[in-house]
């Protein structure tokens, strides 16, 4: 029998050469999966070798051919006469003779599980390996177009540049951390303490809302665009206020353009024992804060505003106006994109802007946008929340939280 192993970067490729070398009644013994090291030891790359052979016996089976009386009936044929028949020579027996299976084993193989299975991973190591040569490139280029960065430090920057940080802001974090020694950079923990310490310097905070007055109430105003989440963040300041730092709670609504706004809020309000009151004019704000004047704390929700829509921003401009909160936070959506989000601050700054709060920052995709628009507009950080439980999900805006986000370490 004659035997030969054929190499191959695919299983097909290696049944081709099988084929063509040794033709269709090739017998497949043996397949099996290894790895090539290439380029310097550094990548690897799989192959699949086959080992086939001619020469086999060809597999055989037993066919009984039946006698030529047995062809119609089953039985002899009888003569018209005893002596005819006595004349006619006796049937020979039934024979057994021997005849060729047809068989291609190369189709048979390919048809069996372990074919399956060896045509499976020769599919995933040529995905693997385009995979690899395809995210090298995208290093590569990526490498090219920012020479600038050191190349111990090109993967913190490529980290913080698919987080969506700005490219001039994510270059100039990795471009201080070369006062260090290299021997320092090379520890990844230290690299990303540095790094989150330039997070936390980026992003002033404000902290938490504090009365500062000793007569009469502390006012605070949420405004925002629609869908933010507005009412759910001012539920949960007035609660943690009402619950847990024992604080008198007023709370006033001018959103009566949802009827659902108000319901939500008002059960809101029960639920922390806060007085709740709905305005329609900026006359009914100033009796309505007048009325609550024994309160340490009113929170007024505003309705959600397009930052396109000049007449109802101007709307609200009235309101606070007549309101005169001590302070005013914009609500914005970590969700959103930088574009919108930047668009908010330059219209409801118009009106008044003193903090942030950003929303929804469980729902944000890519975090380097909330870093881009504060170290932009300038304004500090009061609040960020992180889901729809009221109160547990807010916490005072901090530097640390958003480094965690981008950085994967520890808040």
């Amino acid at each position: 029998m004659n035997l030969r192993t054929f190499s191959a970067a695919t299983f097909a490729q290696a049944m081709a050469l099988v084929k063509t070398e040794m033709g269709g009644e090739a017998v497949i013994l043996h397949t099996r999966t290894l790895q090539r090291r290439k380029w310097l030891g550094l990548r690897r790359r799989e192959f699949v070798e086959i080992t086939a052979g001619v020469g086999l016996n060809v597999t055989t089976r037993s066919v009984r051919r039946p006698a030529a009386s047995d062809r119609r009936t089953g039985e002899p044929e009888k003569g018209r006469t005893g002596d005819s028949q006595a004349r006619r020579p006796t049937p020979a027996p039934a024979r057994h003779t021997t005849a060729a299976v047809p068989c291609n084993p190369g189709k048979d193989f390919l048809e069996t599980p372990a074919a399956n299975r060896a045509m499976m991973m020769s599919i995933s190591s040529e995905v693997r390996e385009l995979r690899g040569v395809m995210e090298d490139l995208v290093k590569r280029t990526k490498r090219e177009a920012a020479p600038q960065v050191p190349e111990d430090l090109f993967d913190y920057y490529t980290n913080l540049i698919q987080n969506q940080v700005a490219d001039e802001l994510a270059t100039d974090m990795v471009r201080q951390l070369q006062t260090y020694r290299p021997e320092q950079l090379k520890q990844t923990n230290f690299v990303r303490d540095r790094l989150t310490e330039q997070v936390e310097r980026m992003i002033p905070s404000s902290g938490a809302i504090e009365r500062k007055k000793e007569i009469g109430p502390h006012v605070v105003a949420l405004i925002g665009p629609t869908g933010v989440g507005k009412t759910t963040t001012l539920a949960k300041i007035a609660a943690n206020l009402q619950i847990r730092e024992h604080r008198r709670v007023g709370l006033i609504t001018i959103d009566t353009y949802r009827i659902a706004a108000i319901d939500q809020l008002r059960k809101y309000a029960e639920l922390i024992g806060s007085p709740l009151k709905a305005v329609n004019t900026a006359e009914d704000l100033r009796e309505a804060i007048r009325a609550m004047n024994d309160c340490e704390f009113i929170l007024i929700d505003t309705a959600g505003r397009s930052p396109t829509d000049t007449l109802k921003l101007n709307e609200l401009k009235g309101f606070l106006d007549a309101a005169n909160p001590d302070e005013v936070h914009l609500v914005l959506s970590s969700a959103a994109s930088q574009q919108c989000i930047e668009r908010a601050i330059e219209r409801f700054g118009q009106v008044r802007v003193d903090k942030i709060i950003f929303t929804k920052l469980d729902e944000a995709v890519h975090v380097g946008v909330v870093l881009n628009v504060i170290r932009k507009v300038n304004k500090s950080l009061s609040y960020v929340t992180t889901g729809q439980n009221v109160p547990e999900d807010i916490e005072v805006g901090k530097g640390s939280k958003l480094a965690q986000m981008l950085l994967g370490t520890n808040p």
